[in-house]
C-alpha cells in the first residue's frame, strides 16, 4: 500500500519537498555559474531543447550551455567534441550543467529520480519494450546513471530504465540520489569512449520484438504445452533465440517440443537471477504463480505480424501474437496474453495477467481488471468495465459493465455464476 501511494502521488510530493528545501544552497549557486556561463560562453545562457516526458508527451529541458557555436569555413556546425569547451567539460563532470532542470522538476515535467530525457528522434527508433522507459517523469539522474552513466552501451542503458520502471519506490529513489552524489563527486564515466558524453542512439533492437538477428543472450519459455508452442512461434518469428523450455513434468524433461528441448524443471531458473524469459502457460493462476515465484528478466514479446501503437504501454512478460492490432494510448500490463488476432482499440486499459483470447475484440477505452478472460471471439463495447479474475465465455458480447469473479456468457453477456462466493457477497 505504501509503495502505491508513493507511486500516485508521493513522488511528485518529495520532488517539490527536496527542490525547495535546497533552494536557498542551489539558487546562489545558480546565479553564480549563471554568470560564468555568460563571460565564456556569451549569450544564451541556457540551452533549450524540446525532449519526450512521461509517456511521450514533449516539454522543454532547461539546462546551462556548455558549447560554443563554432562552424567550420563552409558554415557547418562544428562537431559536439569540438565544440565542447573546457569550461563545459567542467560543468558536465560537475553536473552543474544540470542544476536549471529544477525549475523542469518543480513544473512537473520532470522527477528527481527516473530515465534521463533522451533526444526526441529516437522516440521512433525504440522498440516496444524500450518505450517503457516513457511510463514515469525522465529525471535528473537515474537508476543507469548510477550503474555506467554514459559508459555503458544503449542496449543495457535501457534495461536499467526499464527495470526501474517496474521497481521504483521511495528507498530505491533515496539510494539512487544517495549514489548520485558518489559518482559526481568522484567525476565517474562521465563520456563513453571517444564521444564527448554518449554515442549517437540509432535504433538497436538486441533481444526485444523486433529483432532480426538470434540474440546471443537466448530467452527461456516456462511451459511446455500447447500455448508454449505458439509463444516459441512467435520468438522465432521475431528473430529470438529460445535457450529451451522448462516445465516441472518429468516425463517431457529431455524431449523436443516446436524443435526447442525441455531442460528440466521450473526451478532449475530460480538460482539463475535476471535470466531473460517469458511464461508459456495460458492458465491465469499458474501464470501468477510463476510470475511471484521467479525472479526473472520478463520479456516483452511482439510477433512482427502484429500492430502495436508506439504509445501504447506494454508491462514486462506481456505476449502478442501474430495479427493482433493494439491501438493509440492503451495500456496492457505485465504478464498479459494478446491472442491471435485480437484487437484491443484506443484508450483501452487492462490490468496484470488478462489474458484476450484469439479473435477476441475490445472497442475503446474498455477498463478490464487483473486477470481478467476473454474467450474467443468475444467482444466487448466502447467503455464498459470488467472486474477482476472475471471470465468472459466465447463469443460473448459485453454489452455493460461486469462485477469482479463473475463468469458470463451470452449475448448480451449475463453472469451466470461466481468464481467466488466473497464476490457475490461484495
Amino acid at each position: 500500500m505504501r509503495h502505491s501511494v508513493y507511486r500516485q502521488a508521493g513522488k511528485r510530493i518529495v520532488d517539490i519537498s527536496i527542490v525547495l528545501a535546497t533552494l536557498p544552497v542551489v539558487l546562489p549557486l545558480i546565479l553564480c555559474v549563471s554568470l560564468l556561463v555568460r563571460c565564456q560562453l556569451g549569450r544564451p545562457v541556457l540551452f533549450r531543447q524540446q525532449r519526450p516526458g512521461r509517456r511521450g508527451k514533449p516539454f522543454t529541458l532547461y539546462k546551462f550551455r556548455t558549447m560554443s557555436d563554432q562552424k567550420n569555413l563552409h558554415g557547418e556546425t562544428l562537431s559536439d567534441e569540438e565544440r565542447l569547451t573546457r569550461w563545459g567539460r567542467f560543468l558536465r563532470s560537475t553536473s552543474l550543467d544540470e542544476l536549471p532542470e529544477l525549475w523542469n522538476v518543480l513544473r512537473g515535467d520532470m522527477s528527481l529520480v527516473g530515465p534521463r530525457p533522451l533526444l526526441t528522434k529516437y522516440l521512433e527508433l525504440y522498440t516496444p519494450e524500450q518505450c517503457r522507459r516513457h511510463g514515469v517523469r525522465p529525471g535528473l539522474t537515474g537508476w543507469a546513471q548510477v550503474n555506467g552513466r554514459n559508459n555503458v552501451d544503449w542496449d543495457q542503458k535501457f534495461r536499467y530504465d526499464v527495470w526501474y520502471v517496474d521497481h521504483f519506490g521511495l528507498w530505491l529513489d533515496v539510494k539512487i540520489l544517495l549514489r548520485t552524489l558518489l559518482t559526481v563527486g568522484r567525476r565517474e564515466n562521465i563520456s563513453a569512449q571517444n564521444h564527448a558524453t554518449a554515442p549517437e542512439f540509432r535504433g538497436r533492437t538486441e533481444g526485444l520484438v523486433r529483432e532480426t538477428r538470434p540474440s546471443p543472450e537466448g530467452i527461456a519459455v516456462i511451459g511446455a504445452g500447447g500455448h508454449a508452442k505458439v509463444v516459441i512461434a512467435t520468438l522465432e518469428d521475431a528473430g529470438l533465440n529460445v535457450t529451451g523450455l522448462y516445465d516441472d513434468n518429468p516425463r517431457l524433461w529431455g524431449q523436443s517440443i516446436a524443435g526447442v528441448p525441455v531442460v528440466g524443471p521450473v526451478g532449475a531458473l530460480a538460482s539463475q537471477i535476471g535470466c531473460r524469459a517469458v511464461i508459456g502457460v495460458g492458465d491465469i493462476p499458474a501464470r501468477k504463480k510463476l510470475a511471484r515465484q521467479l525472479d526473472l528478466d520478463w520479456v516483452s514479446v511482439i510477433h512482427p505480424r502484429a500492430y502495436v501503437h508506439p504509445s501504447v504501454q506494454l508491462g514486462r512478460g506481456t505476449v502478442v501474437f501474430a495479427g493482433a492490432v493494439i491501438q493509440p494510448e492503451a495500456r496492457v500490463g505485465a504478464h498479459a496474453i494478446v491472442n491471435t488476432a485480437a484487437s484491443i482499440d484506443h484508450d483501452c486499459s487492462l490490468g496484470d495477467f488478462v489474458h484476450i483470447g484469439p479473435g477476441a475484440h475490445l472497442a475503446g477505452s474498455v477498463q478490464a481488471g487483473a486477470g481478467v478472460f476473454f474467450g474467443v471471439g468475444s467482444c466487448a463495447i466502447p467503455g464498459v468495465s470488467i472486474g477482476e479474475n472475471t471470465l468472459v465465455g466465447a463469443g460473448a458480447v459485453v454489452t455493460r459493465s461486469l462485477p469482479a469473479s463473475a463468469v458470463a456468457v451470452g449475448t448480451p453477456a449475463r453472469v451466470l455464476r461466481y468464481r467466488d462466493l466473497l464476490a457475490k457477497a461484495a
